[in-house]
């Protein structure tokens, strides 16, 4: 196998000079393979029997049914009292397995609850991609976190940062300038941005700059200092509350008249010197928000801007003039034509998705995988079980170790390191090849090895009963008799090698797979095929190399997650 360190250089250059041109080439196996790999966390051979047979059509047509039918994060979390949890301690007015989103936070508490329900919005939004259905949601949200991102932990506010996150599964697919409306007046932006405390009396700049250096135009668009300074105006008396005539409340967005600047913003030519009328009144800050907005959205900027973020997230970061010319341009053409349409995002993305270009030979495995792809991807192709509904603590347990493993191989979400975003997905010339370095490359390694080899389990401690000690492991055997014919050794590797690496693995490569782990060392295929028949005939066999049929595919899976293929898509 490759040196892992290498995994960043496996791509093939040059990028092709493909179109935006609908894909006309076969749609088989490789090409669905791929397809799901960029739109679904992993392509497991549950997805690929899902979608036997389909079309490129069909296939895309259901990656994009999808809604926000989500249900909400519940309370799984408690404090000691004594050796005993107790969850009566914290949150006490939201019972052990409810919901708290619509349960008031009383500020008198003497634990505030607000850190235990951003963990309980984390461990959902994790349960919600390891458990994705086949559609493009939770990929796409996961996009729009990072085009126009919050970090939970600064806003500390959990019904905002649950609010931001629905608003954006909401709106995945929908229209770009309704959504920008949405997040500009959302409580969690607006305080991670500043713009709660952005008035008439004490302008903050903060939102503006991003608006229009992050969100909409790009850095080095043509817009000036002083349209900043005038959006910010704009944006004046916006802000939050939590309590109405001192009864704390769920926290709310609300515009206060007084605190807007009523001038006239005069914007630069870049803006055609358009002048927003100051306002007064309840709907001042409404009316001028929109006026803004229509501003922005007519530079063809913002439709080139976001067309390049849709490319270096779902394709590859880097875009050369060609691609410039037959990709991007016009994508941005389709999004201005369809800029009225409630679904202008999905109708763009789908045209990149169902591209020659997208297709390509050269773009398919050219990506390293960000640490959401490489570890939810791993759950999802492995098939690990996790706990049920039943096992409500031992579920959200779970669902945040996962958390926390994307963060522990560099991509902690919903705490990106700036504003920005992820670096991956905007640092030129390196992009995705900054998700894995010699810092971070143990850790993609250990946590693959450590889904397969550890699985999760609960100890005693836990409140539920039903949640304690708990064993979760991936069913290597069951796994493998998905395949085509797992008794043969030599389908089996390439089956094995099929679901992990993107990259094809060459004959001798697979050889010495079968070899020096389902052969153990010998030259018989017939050595792997009667022990697996064996063994799947009875667990409990006493053959003695039967009984070695699960170690042997520990050990051949082992290391193949240590290989350089696993770490591209």
């Amino acid at each position: 196998m490759d040196d892992p360190a290498d995994a960043n250089h496996l791509c093939v250059q040059p990028f092709p000079h493909m179109s935006l041109a609908p894909y006309s080439g076969p749609f088989g196996t490789e090409e669905l393979r791929h397809l799901l790999r960029r739109t679904l966390f992993g392509c497991t051979q549950a997805d690929l029997q899902h979608f036997e047979g389909d079309s490129l059509e069909e296939v895309l047509d259901a990656l994009f049914d999808f809604s926000n039918d989500t249900t909400p994060p519940l309370k799984t979390y408690w404090e000691l009292n004594g050796n005993t949890p107790d969850p009566t301690l914290v949150d006490p007015d939201v019972p052990f397995g409810a919901t708290w989103v619509d349960t008031v936070r009383d500020p008198g508490l003497a634990i505030d609850p607000s850190g235990a329900r951003i963990v309980s919005f984390l461990s959902w939004r994790t349960g919600l991609m390891a458990q994705q259905d086949r559609t493009l949601r939770e990929k796409l949200v996961l996009f729009w976190h990072n085009h126009m991102p919050v970090n939970a932990f600064e806003v500390f506010v959990p019904e905002f940062v649950l609010s931001y996150d629905q608003l954006l599964r909401t709106n995945a697919k929908g229209n770009f300038r309704e959504l920008m409306y949405e997040v500009t007046v959302n409580g969690a932006m607006l305080m991670y941005l500043n713009g709660y405390l952005n008035s008439a009396q004490a302008a903050d700049e903060n939102y503006a700059r991003e608006l229009m250096e992050l969100f909409t135009l790009g850095e080095g668009s043509g817009y000036t200092e002083s349209d900043v300074q005038a959006a910010a105006r704009v944006l004046t008396g916006w802000t939050i509350r939590f309590q109405d005539g001192g009864t704390p409340i769920l926290p709310e967005t609300i515009f206060v008249p007084f605190l807007h600047s009523s001038e006239d913003k005069v914007f630069s030519p870049f803006f055609n010197n358009t002048v927003i009328a100051g306002q007064v009144g309840a709907s001042a800050g409404p009316a001028e928000l929109n006026a803004l907005l229509d501003m922005i959205f007519l530079k063809e900027e913002v439709s080139l801007f976001i067309c390049r973020e849709l490319h270096r997230y779902f394709v590859h970061g880097e875009i050369d003039t060609v691609v410039e010319e037959e990709v991007i341009v016009p994508m941005a053409q389709l999004f201005r034509d369809h800029a009225a349409d409630p679904d202008q995002m999905g109708i763009v993305l789908r045209a990149l998705l169902r591209s020659e270009h997208f297709f390509s030979a050269q773009i398919r495995a050219c990506m390293v995988k960000s640490p959401a792809d490489l570890v939810v991807g791993q759950v999802r192709q492995t098939a690990l079980p996790l706990p049920g509904p039943a096992q409500v603590e031992a579920q959200y347990a779970a669902w945040l170790q996962l958390y926390w493993l994307m963060g522990y191989c560099g991509q902690e979400l919903m705490a990106p390191p700036n504003v920005a975003g992820w670096p991956a997905y905007y640092q030129y010339p390196q992009y995705d090849d900054i998700w894995m370095d010699t810092a971070t490359y143990p850790a993609r390694k250990n946590s693959l090895q450590g889904i397969l080899y550890s699985g999760f389990s609960t100890d005693d401690s836990l409140y539920q009963p039903e949640s304690r000690n708990l064993e979760f492991r991936v069913d290597l055997p069951v796994l493998v008799s998905q395949f085509s014919d797992p008794m043969d050794p030599n389908a089996l590797v390439r089956d094995l090698a099929a679901l992990f690496f993107a990259l094809p693995l060459s004959t001798a490569v697979l050889g010495q797979l079968k070899t020096n782990f389902l052969l153990l060392g010998q030259q018989n295929d017939v050595y792997w095929s009667d022990a697996y028949e064996l063994y799947m005939a009875d667990p409990n066999t006493t053959n003695m190399t039967a009984q070695l049929v699960p170690d042997i595919l520990m050990w051949l899976m082992l290391d193949m997650a240590g290989a350089a293929e696993i770490q591209l898509h």
